[in-house]
């Protein structure tokens, strides 16, 4: 029983040390990046051990009739669901599985109404999860069953898209062996919504953040150890994909992997960027939205009237304004090692302002207005 405990307490020791040396090595490649910006805003931690890896992900929700009153859905890969305010205060959490990954659409046609959809991946029993939010910032679930994946063992990414063709709503979502489904979301007859499958394709190693360009009708996969891939979105494309130049550590030293969220800032005229988190060193790079989507640099969130960001899974992007805070936008990261000075807090999400991060580079992003 000694020899056990004594192998126990060395493994655990072992582990902690490995686990101190690649942060360090984590952090010494992040200070390669020069471009630096704050947080203005950060959510209350999630109800977890500061030790466990628990946020993931973020998706923003327009309030129309109230920009102001506007929110923040994050997950809880433990346990569920927490939506926030825009000054990061949890206004409620839903605890209804290990929900990973998480996106939003507008406008889908359930009777008479039109509804907001919040979606996600749920790890619980391999599903999407469906919910409408209420004008409240309440989160109704109307999923007509579970829509479990046929063949995924575990799903893992998760994103929306809207086709601007037939202005049906599709559910995409993955899993760590590389398989991607893309599901098509209907409404019932009783009013919920149900989904079929009607394509699925396959990257060679582990993926999970994606995003889809509604108008451009196309979806950016993040392929962790590979880059970053796009694909035509509409259930018709093939699946051979185009993979990003300079989305690669070995084609761009500004990456270092895992690539992981991915989110789009929005301008007219099919303008705007692409962004994507640099896992292995702490940072965010940059590309334009339009092809062929050239490299345009990469920052970092340092500590500031909040703490920095570490380590970031998920991120999400709203492209226009909202309010005092927020008067371009507001970026949305997931922080792997959240701190209040040296004290280590459970896992959350910072808000930054579009206008801290444009003004980062020469020339400055453009900004909605």
């Amino acid at each position: 029983m000694k020899n056990r405990f004594y192998f126990f307490l060395l493994l655990l020791i072992s582990l902690t040390v490995l686990y101190s040396c690649d942060r360090q090595r984590e952090k010494r490649a992040s200070l390669k990046i020069k471009n630096t910006t704050t947080a203005l805003y950060e959510t209350d931690p999630v109800a977890q051990n500061k030790k466990e890896d628990a946020a993931d992900d973020p998706a923003f929700w327009l309030n129309r009739n109230n920009p102001s009153g506007s929110l923040i859905v994050g997950t809880d890969k433990k346990a569920g669901l927490a939506v926030y305010d825009l000054k990061g205060k949890q206004l409620s959490f839903y605890p209804d599985g290990r929900m990973n990954n998480v996106d939003i659409r507008y406008d889908f046609v359930l009777g008479e109404d039109t509804l907001d959809l919040v979606c996600s991946s749920n790890r619980s029993n391999q599903s999407i999860s469906i919910y409408t939010i209420e004008p409240d910032g309440s989160l109704k679930n109307l999923a007509a069953r579970v829509i479990a994946s046929e063949v995924v063992d575990e799903v893992y990414g998760f994103t929306l898209y809207k086709s601007p063709l037939s202005r049906k709503t599709f559910a995409f979502i993955n899993s760590k062996a590389g398989e991607i489904e893309q599901w098509e979301l209907f409404a019932t007859e009783n009013l919920l919504i149900d989904a079929r499958k009607v394509r699925s394709f396959k990257l060679e190693t582990q993926v999970e953040g994606m995003v889809a360009d509604d108008e451009n009708q196309v979806i950016f996969i993040g392929e962790e150890a590979k880059g970053i891939w796009k694909f035509g979105a509409e259930p018709t494309d093939h699946t051979q994909g185009e993979l990003l130049a300079k989305s690669t550590s070995e084609d761009n030293a500004n990456i270092v992997y895992d690539i992981e969220g991915l989110a789009i800032y929005f301008l007219p005229d099919n303008e705007g960027y692409l962004l994507a988190s640099s896992q292995g060193n702490y940072s965010y790079a940059v590309y334009n939205r339009k092809e062929p989507h050239e490299y345009l640099g990469s920052f970092r969130i340092v500590d500031g009237v909040v703490d920095g960001v570490e380590d970031t899974d998920g991120i999400d992007i709203y492209s226009f304004p909202l309010n005092e805070d927020f008067k371009h936008g507001i970026f949305i990261a997931q922080d792997g090692y959240n701190f209040d000075g040296k004290k280590a807090l459970p896992q959350n999400f910072k808000y930054v302002p579009w206008e801290h991060i444009a003004k980062l580079f020469s020339p400055s992003l453009k900004m909605n207005h």
